[in-house]
């Protein structure tokens, strides 16, 4: 199986859950070169404060699909390269 590819009947959400919530490097790495401070990246998403962003980008924090697109466009990078390209597959 391919990474990011799951058995849906087999997986457990626990499991995906803690998968998906990684770190982001890529978009932490993306965001420095561009010398975007988080409270940019936060006011560009519609959060309050800079705070729940850097919660999103250590992985502590989902990020939604709307926030997601927002900051590709802005980066004009793929959603796959700056949210999933730096994840592991899961351990079968």
């Amino acid at each position: 199986m391919n990474r990011g590819q799951f058995e849906l009947e087999n997986v457990d959400k626990s499991i995906l859950k803690k998968e998906m919530l990684r770190p982001k490097t890529n978009l932490r790495q993306e965001r420095l070169i561009r010398e975007y401070s988080t409270s940019y990246m936060a006011k560009l998403i519609g959060l309050s404060n800079r705070r729940q962003y850097e919660q999103k980008e250590r992985g502590r924090a989902p990020f939604h699909d709307y926030e997601m697109m927002i900051i590709s466009q802005k980066f004009l990078m793929s959603i796959n390269y700056l949210f999933f390209d730096d994840m592991e597959p899961l351990d079968s």
